[in-house]
């Protein structure tokens, strides 16, 4: 990953700015490696990446969203099958051994290879791209990473808090009463979990819309969800993060926004916060 993190910034470089740094960069770090873990080729990441934008848009019509859902399934259920008769060291592989022995349904597999494909690369690359921005735009806590006073670990951790790309928020069932901020949602109430607003209560994050790369309560934040129903992909998240955020600075020092963060198109229209482009130059 670091291998290829720094090979992507060095192409980069020998582009002629402003280059789009989420398309030509946070969006193919994370496509690559899911790629490459669930043995998908990565020539076909542009269908892919153009039905997940279709599948987590809120424009979308249900006809879309559903014909966009079967395409994707029936493109995976080919690599599925394939892997069956031809096995190789990937996730599809394994995925594929286990419907053959009878402990998961193909459909069950199908599902779960979709999760992978799509929930980690948009996710993932918007954090880079947001995560990116928002160290430019606050340089002296750039400077906490970079001289090394605080560490990348604890850095990722309050990028994760402050940016909350996530906007699909949480629907439950109060199974008792609860109290939350002083309020009672009685047993049987259905609610919205808002995990974004979690992420700024003041409560546990004083001055939440502060970036502070040491915050010492930074790894409290609900950007991967809470208990059984947390991000499976977490870890391998955390590691792409950690390799971008080390990387991108360090090859390419003088990198800077190349026009102001105001008149940047974000994703307002999409389950998952980023923005549309991020124009850069060095």
């Amino acid at each position: 990953m670091t291998k290829l993190v720094r090979e992507l910034l060095e192409n980069l470089v020998t582009k002629t700015p402003p280059v789009d740094f989420f398309t030509e960069f946070s969006l193919v770090v994370p496509s690559t490696v899911a790629c490459e873990l669930l043995g998908v080729p990565y020539q076909d990441h542009e269908f892919f990446q153009e039905k997940s934008a279709i599948r987590i848009s809120r424009t979308a019509t249900p006809t879309e969203i559903t014909e966009t859902t079967d395409e994707l399934l029936d493109y995976l259920g080919g690599l599925l099958d394939a892997r069956s008769v031809d096995p190789r060291d990937d996730v599809m592989t394994f995925l594929a051994d286990h419907v053959t022995n009878g402990d998961l349904t193909r459909e069950d597999a199908l599902m779960d290879a979709n999760l992978l494909l799509l929930g980690g690369h948009e996710t993932t690359a918007n954090v880079i791209t947001l995560g990116t921005m928002a160290l430019l735009e606050n340089p002296d806590q750039l400077a906490r990473i970079t001289s090394g006073e605080v560490t990348v670990t604890n850095a990722i951790e309050e990028l994760l808090r402050i940016t909350s790309v996530t906007h699909s928020n949480a629907m439950r069932l109060a199974l008792e009463d609860i109290e939350v901020g002083g309020r009672t949602i009685p047993a049987g109430d259905g609610f919205i979990a808002a995990v974004s607003a979690a992420n700024w209560d003041e409560s546990i994050f004083p001055n939440p819309e502060v970036l502070d790369v040491g915050r010492p309560e930074a790894r409290q934040h609900m950007a991967f969800g809470y208990g059984v129903h947390q991000c499976l992909g977490q870890a391998l998240a955390r590691m792409e993060l950690e390799v971008v955020i080390e990387a991108v600075f360090d090859v390419i020092p003088s990198l800077r926004s190349a026009q102001p963060i105001e008149q940047l198109r974000f994703k307002d229209d999409s389950a998952f916060y980023g923005v549309h482009e991020f124009p850069v130059t060095w």
